[in-house]
């Protein structure tokens, strides 16, 4: 048998016995439990809201004026020769009003996410902190090196022992959660088992990325106290550091451009003129006036009205910047794994809603339509990409570091 076998299988013997990974463990079981039940009853709502709206909203008038309304839109984008696309996107927007889809499974893994995205990290560095640097501690680094087996055989043996481990506590997962779904009478389909299992594979990497942080910290620091440290200051810098992502693109980008049609006004109702705008941005309510009596009555709250080419010009500044500021929060929001995994990768993975906001900040015009796993999966595959290049890194300066480690 390979060295690295024989290393693996100490290490994963090793994990499995520790109380420390039980323990944790059985709060992660638990935790799964809980929210699987509470998201269940709560999808079981749903289902009722949804069967007594499908079976009430088409004798409301609202309804019918909403379906007449689609209808028009339809005829009059083909009568102009509009692209295929868009009247498509209009056929679909019409369906989807007609006949909603039924609530879908994946609604209850969203309460889920938000307790594995921290349970599953603290798990994965509870594995790895100390890998290194307690066997130094204890001298057994020194005993086992004394033997004929190669530093790499070491160090991938016990990469390998730490990845199945992750990988049971994943399956023992993604096997209690189908469990509670069955147990309430509810089957997956085969869309919403796909999204599901892609999860699981995406939470496996989530906590390979810690788990290879704190294995590194465990091979840069002398001690396992001091790896601990290391590590909880990586984790939390890119928490805060992802808290202040909008202030950072506040100082990186400036403020965001001015309208400049004048301050805001609280006025009586106006007409508008055919061949004006309004902003739709929020500015500063002010008065330059003194004459002006403001009144927070029945009134309406309106910036100065432009010209249509210099609304159409601001418009079009206004979109820039915060797409650029949409672009720079989220490459900050990538950096840290915790947000780049529970704010971008499972949304993207549970909802088709998130797929369709990040296009709609593009500026080639988006149109609604059926959104696919992998589109979804594609429209994040940066945020996967960099969870990927976050954990070779950390693996890379582990194995250099362990290759070139005094035992002495």
């Amino acid at each position: 048998m390979r060295s690295e076998l024989i290393v693996a299988a100490k290490e994963f013997r090793d994990h499995l016995t520790s109380k420390r990974f039980i323990l944790i463990f059985a709060v992660l079981m638990l935790v799964c439990i809980y929210s699987m039940v509470n998201g269940m009853g709560d999808y079981q709502k749903m289902l009722d809201q949804y069967k007594k709206s499908a079976a009430e909203n088409p004798q409301q008038p609202w309804y019918q004026e909403q379906v007449a309304m689609y209808q028009k839109m339809i005829a009059e984008a083909e009568s102009r020769g509009a692209p295929q696309e868009e009247i498509d996107s209009l056929k679909y927007q019409l369906e989807q009003f007609t006949n909603p889809p039924m609530p879908s499974v994946l609604f209850v893994f969203q309460n889920l996410n938000q307790y594995f995205a921290l349970i599953g990290m603290v798990l994965a560095v509870s594995m790895g902190f100390d890998l290194i640097s307690r066997e130094k501690e204890e001298g057994s680094l020194k005993s086992l090196l004394s033997h004929p087996v190669y530093r790499d055989s070491i160090i991938n043996g016990k990469t390998l022992g730490a990845f199945g481990v992750l990988g049971i506590v994943l399956g023992a997962t993604f096997l209690i959660t189908m469990a509670i779904m069955l147990i309430y009478g509810v089957i997956p389909q085969m869309n919403d088992l796909m999204a599901i299992a892609v999860y699981f594979v995406m939470a496996l990497l989530y906590c390979l990325v810690f788990f290879a942080l704190a294995m590194m910290t465990s091979t840069l620091a002398k001690s396992s106290s001091m790896s601990v440290m290391y590590v909880l200051g990586l984790v939390i810098f890119m928490v805060v550091l992802s808290m202040f992502s909008y202030n950072i693109t506040q100082l990186i980008l400036g403020p965001p451009p001015e309208y400049p049609g004048g301050p805001i006004l609280y006025a009586e109702p106006i007409a508008i003129e055919a061949d004006t705008k309004v902003a739709a941005s929020t500015a500063e309510i002010s008065s330059s006036d003194p004459d002006v009596t403001i009144d927070r009555g029945d009134v309406s709250i309106l910036p100065a009205p432009l010209p249509n080419d210099e609304y159409d010009e601001y418009y079009k500044e206004w979109q820039q910047y915060y797409e650029r500021q949409s672009m720079i929060m989220q490459a900050i929001d990538a950096i840290s794994p915790m947000s780049n995994f529970q704010n971008h990768i499972a949304p993207a993975i549970f909802n088709q809603g998130y797929m369709i906001y990040r296009s709609a900040l593009m500026v080639k015009p988006y149109y609604p339509h059926q959104v696919t796993l992998w589109e979804s999966i594609a429209s994040v595959w940066v945020n996967i990409l960099v969870l990927l290049i976050e954990t070779l890194i950390a693996f890379a300066v582990a194995y250099v570091k362990f290759l070139r480690v005094d035992v002495r």
